[in-house]
C-alpha cells in the first residue's frame, strides 16, 4: 500500500493506493531469484533510520556483492515459504523489514551489518538464513565475528606449512653440520 498526501488549499488528503495483485506477484518473484542465488540472508529491523543511512549501507553491501532490499513482510513470508522456509522469518511487528541477500561471501556482509548496527542503534539484527537453515540473530552477530575467508585460509596455510617448514630447518642443520666436519677433515690434512 503506498500513501500519498493530496494537499488543496488548506484541506490535506491521506490517500491510500493498494499494490496490485499482479504486482505483488513480481515482488515475491523478484525475492524468490534473490533466495535461490543467496549464499546468505540476514533480515533486519530499521524502523527510524534516515535514508542516507540506509543508502550508506547499501553502498557497503554492494561493495561486498550484497544487495538489500525493503519489503512488506507479509510479502516476504510468502516468498521464503515458497522457498521450502517452513519456520516462522524472524522479524519484529512494528515497523518494516529490510532483506539483506550476501551472494558471495557471507561472513563480509554479516560483518557489514554488524558494523552498521554498533554505529546505529535504531538498525537491528533480526536473524538470517544460511546453510538452508533459519538463524536467530545471535547465530548472525557469531557469523559476523568468524574471520573472513582470505584469514582463515592464510591461518590454515601457515599451520599446515610451519611443521615442514621445520623438518627442512632440522634437515638443513645436519647438512650444515657435516659440511662443517667435511670442511675441519679437509682443513687437517
Amino acid at each position: 500500500m503506498f500513501l500519498f498526501i493530496l494537499s488543496v488549499g488548506n484541506h490535506r488528503f491521506l490517500i491510500k493506493k493498494m499494490i496490485s495483485k499482479e504486482k505483488k506477484g513480481q515482488i515475491v518473484n523478484d525475492l524468490l531469484e534473490d533466495i535461490k542465488k543467496a549464499k546468505a540472508i540476514y533480515l533486519v529491523s530499521f524502523l527510524g533510520l534516515k535514508v542516507s543511512d540506509v543508502n550508506e549501507l547499501r553502498q557497503e553491501l554492494k561493495k561486498d556483492n550484497a544487495n538489500a532490499k525493503v519489503v512488506k513482510k507479509n510479502l516476504a513470508q510468502v516468498a521464503f515459504s515458497q522457498s521450502g522456509y517452513k519456520e516462522e522469518i524472524p522479524y519484529e511487528k512494528d515497523g518494516s523489514l529490510m532483506v539483506n541477500f550476501a551472494f558471495d561471501d557471507s561472513f563480509k556482509a554479516a560483518k557489514s551489518l554488524l558494523n552498521f548496527s554498533k554505529k546505529n542503534e535504531k538498525f537491528q539484527i533480526l536473524g538470517g538464513i544460511a546453510e538452508g537453515r533459519i538463524l536467530s540473530q545471535d547465530e548472525v552477530i557469531q557469523l559476523a565475528k568468524i574471520s573472513s575467508q582470505n584469514v582463515l585460509f592464510g591461518r590454515l596455510v601457515g599451520s599446515t606449512a610451519s611443521p615442514v617448514q621445520q623438518l627442512l630447518y632440522v634437515l638443513n642443520g645436519n647438512i650444515q653440520k657435516l659440511v662443517m666436519v667435511l670442511k675441519g677433515i679437509e682443513a687437517t690434512k
